[in-house]
């Protein structure tokens, strides 16, 4: 999650603190279609999905009444394949509304600054936009030839707006691995801020993308290190707090980490409408009082560590803290992130 302003944290934190003590969902992720325009390595979809199931705009308007989140992650597949994306914007955050904090995570295949500057009309306060290499071959890794040379001239445009709402995604693997640092200037080099996450084997189910040997834990750890050195003179470039670094460290090092507060904290709205606890388990459920009497008492999963999961399994008060610390207000005294 970006630097948050005031406002926004002010409203996280009126609707989130409740949520959190009742354990209800603060983060939804509406997966809004399985299409996507990539066909990434890393991940279990690509390519159209034929005659796929889609609820509409109402039908997200209902779902928003009876989940009631405080954060809301649009994403899919790549959702810029959806006609209706910006009516269900509207749906979700009705004009005016401080809630909820909403974030729109694409490829950016498709994006443009018509698109772009609709999104944030629609009331977005993100656009994550993923980033697996720092030159031509994230389109190699995506499927996808000319992805970098698009992103590389669209997203130096969209920062230039001065909106500071555009964040980089990169899921780490063992492939760019070596490359964290570099891809973190390609951040800098566009103007906007980075959020690192982990790989996992429940995706896709291949290891041979994730990190387990001494030799890559080694240079893992190196670049983690240089990673926090240039967080330091970089303020608010880097999203990832320390905990969420180290525990990714662990992460691949233990192979998993427990327990997790999937469906209690976090879940996920299908394309058809149902609910899941995570995006990584396959059954699906129709109320969210069934995920709590089905799922969370047996939940003993630990194969992920997204960024999401990161936060939310983290105790009240040092979530609390860790919003008012490390992702409000912008970026200290104001000043731009400067280069090392």
């Amino acid at each position: 999650m970006k630097k948050l302003t005031r406002k926004e944290t002010t409203a996280i934190l009126a609707k989130g603190i409740p949520a959190y003590v009742a354990a209800y969902p603060t983060v939804v992720s509406f997966e809004m279609t399985y299409s996507c325009c990539n066909d990434c390595k890393h991940c279990n979809m690509g390519g159209i999905v034929d005659d796929e199931k889609r609820i509409g705009p109402a039908d997200y308007r209902r779902l928003m009444r009876q989940l009631k989140p405080v954060i809301v992650q649009i994403s899919g597949g790549e959702p810029l394949l959806r006609k209706d994306l910006i009516d269900v914007l509207r749906a979700i955050k009705p004009a005016g509304s401080a809630a909820p904090y909403l974030i729109v995570v694409s490829n950016g295949w498709l994006l443009s600054r018509d698109k772009y500057l609709a999104m944030r009309e629609a009331g977005i306060n993100q656009l994550s936009i993923s980033l697996c290499f720092p030159d031509s071959r994230h389109d190699e890794w995506r499927g996808t030839q000319g992805l970098f040379d698009k992103l590389d001239r669209m997203i130096p445009e969209l920062a230039a707006l001065g909106h500071d709402d555009i964040v980089l995604n990169c899921a780490i693997t063992k492939e760019n691995m070596p490359h964290v640092m570099d891809i973190a200037r390609v951040a800098e080099r566009w103007g906007v801020s980075i959020s690192y996450s982990a790989y996992s084997v429940l995706r896709t189910g291949n290891r041979a993308y994730t990190i387990e040997t001494e030799e890559d834990l080694a240079q893992l750890r190196d670049q983690f290190d240089q990673l926090r050195s240039y967080k330091e003179i970089n303020c608010g470039r880097i999203l990832n707090a320390d905990f969420n670094l180290q525990g990714t460290y662990e992460f691949f090092e233990k192979g998993e980490i427990t327990p997790c507060s999937a469906g209690k904290h976090f879940l996920v709205v299908t394309p058809e409408g149902f609910l899941k606890p995570c995006s990584m388990h396959d059954k699906e459920y129709t109320s969210l009082k069934e995920i709590k009497r089905s799922f969370v008492p047996v939940n003993e999963c630990g194969g992920c560590y997204v960024s999401i999961r990161s936060y939310l399994d983290r105790s009240l008060p040092s979530l609390v803290k860790e919003y008012l610390g490390q992702h409000s207000f912008g970026r200290k005294n104001g000043s731009a992130a400067r280069t090392v």
